[in-house]
């Protein structure tokens, strides 16, 4: 189990920093309240417009932008007034449109979780990466090779238990599904290079590997949880797989048919 270290991994500018996301599934793992709204970003602000929200500074959001050219992500809140909140973008534009999003019912129990096995270099608290706060927490995933034989990896993700975290978020979404224990919660694993770290990881908010940019990451590997394998006093483990491994999930997930194509089923020679 990867323990969280006093610096960034004993960091070069060519460290790779790894972070995971875990959002619940609405209607499965809480009782969701759906909402749209409408956006306008300037520069990397993004304002949206939702009359008497009622959220707090610091909650996460999956945010799904239905037109302009706003990015689909997790960002957190920023700050926030009567009828409006502000989330910081990962690139610079000036764009609006409509955005959609589901919140929990009872605001104060998060749906969205981000975790990283590790401490910043400014004061040793968690890691900030796209103005999202990723909690310190020994974790880690392993089984993400592919072997070539035509079998997906299902990667394990194991957390320290040691504070009851983790069984704590089971409990919660067991009150909505009982004996759910997460399964089907969508994981991402993110990854991105030191030098491109946000400035407040870092004493006197200077990256010394580089500079910072959020839009810059490896590409995402998304999972989703298939089920627990073991919880105890120590560590909770998780088995993840692919959206195409997931039970009923096929692919492609429309049938062609000869409404579509009139030539589907026949044979011909030429």
């Amino acid at each position: 189990m990867t323990n969280p270290t006093s610096q960034l991994q004993s960091l070069t500018n060519k460290s790779i920093i790894e972070l995971f996301s875990v959002e619940l599934k609405p209607d499965l793992h809480y009782t969701k309240s759906a909402k749209t709204a409408t956006y306008s970003q300037s520069g990397q602000t993004i304002t949206i417009t939702l009359n008497s929200h009622g959220f707090s500074t610091g909650l996460k959001l999956s945010l799904d932008f239905t037109s302009g050219n706003g990015i689909d992500g997790v960002y957190t809140i920023q700050t926030v007034a009567t009828n409006t909140f502000t989330v910081t973008g990962t690139t610079s534009q000036s764009t609006s449109g409509a955005v959609s999003f589901n919140v929990n019912t009872t605001l104060t129990d998060a749906t969205v979780f981000l975790f990283h096995a590790g401490n910043n270099m400014k004061d040793s608290l968690d890691i900030v990466w796209q103005s999202n706060t990723y909690t310190r927490m020994p974790c880690q995933a392993t089984g993400f090779k592919y072997s070539g034989k035509g079998l997906l990896p299902r990667p394990t993700l194991t957390f320290s238990n040691l504070l009851g975290t983790i069984t704590t978020i089971i409990l919660r979404v067991n009150q909505t599904t009982p004996f759910i224990d997460l399964q089907n919660a969508k994981v991402t694993r993110r990854r991105t290079l030191a030098g491109f770290l946000d400035a407040a990881n870092f004493p006197s908010n200077v990256n010394p590997y580089g500079t910072p940019d959020p839009s810059v990451e490896l590409p995402k590997e998304v999972y989703f949880i298939d089920k627990k394998t073991t919880e105890n006093r120590d560590i909770v483990e998780f088995e993840m797989v692919s959206s195409f491994d997931l039970a009923g999930v096929s692919a492609p997930k429309k049938l062609v048919t000869r409404d579509d194509f009139k030539g589907v089923g026949t044979f011909v020679n030429f």
